[in-house]
């Protein structure tokens, strides 16, 4: 029988904020493209995007941590550490 899911957690309002930004970066970087940037200038753009996106995934695997552990300390259910382990490994594959 396969157990539930964590409830997981994170700062929505943050996370939201920083992909707007990214989104807004994604636009100018299209606009580049549009005008016929050089390939160079744009792909230093799509790096700084990547690792805008890179930094906000980071930055959820974090906070879910910090719940994980949390409740593990209350719980003591060795169960949550190995499903958070499943679940990390399956977010980093994709």
């Amino acid at each position: 029988m396969e157990t539930d899911r964590l409830q997981s957690r994170y700062d929505t309002r943050y996370v939201a904020n920083r992909i707007a930004r990214t989104i807004g970066h994604v636009r100018l970087v299209r606009n580049m493209v549009e005008a016929g940037a050089d390939c160079t200038d744009v792909l230093i753009q799509l790096a700084a995007v990547r690792g805008q996106l890179d930094s906000i995934c980071s930055n959820i695997m974090v906070q879910y941590a910090e719940q994980v552990t949390e409740e593990y300390r209350r719980s003591g259910n060795p169960e949550l550490v190995e499903q958070f382990k499943a679940e990390l490994t399956r977010a980093i594959r994709k």
